[in-house]
């Protein structure tokens, strides 16, 4: 019986010590990632931000900004985004912008239009090849 009061008040403790424990899950989802810099290019870096979703008032993110100045965030399901950035000397930003939804980015387009641009030099360079050769043949029949 002795030896069971020991065993039993370890049993005890235990469901405390679980509740300590941490756990996590690593998830591949796409981010907002917005740059700030100060006026002479040096990056807003370590500065604290906060993220509102479009008619809230309670922040949807809060962060610090990256060794970069980066403000990296999960964007809110749908709507307007204010980004707010602020430094404690004063400096800071506030701004509204629809964040790229569905993997999108800024850049992607660029990327579709790649073909067209391509089209449209090899067609620029064949047009100033034709009138090129048109003048070379009125200089020779003159």
């Amino acid at each position: 019986m002795r030896r069971l009061i020991p065993l039993c008040l370890m049993l005890a403790a235990l469901p405390p010590a679980f509740a300590h424990e941490v756990h996590h899950a690593v998830e591949a989802q796409n981010a907002v990632s917005v740059r700030l810099t100060f006026a002479d290019g040096q990056p807003f870096a370590f500065e604290a931000f906060e993220v509102y979703a479009a008619g809230s008032d309670k922040p949807h993110a809060v962060g610090r900004t990256d060794a970069q100045g980066r403000a990296v965030f999960l964007s809110p399901p749908s709507g307007e985004v204010r980004l707010r950035a602020f430094a404690a000397d004063g400096h800071g930003v506030d701004l509204k912008f629809d964040p790229p939804r569905g993997g999108a980015s800024a850049a992607a387009p660029a990327a579709e239009d790649r073909p067209a641009k391509l089209m449209f030099g090899a067609g620029l360079l064949l047009a100033l090849f034709g009138i090129f050769q048109l003048f070379v043949r009125r200089k020779k029949t003159q």
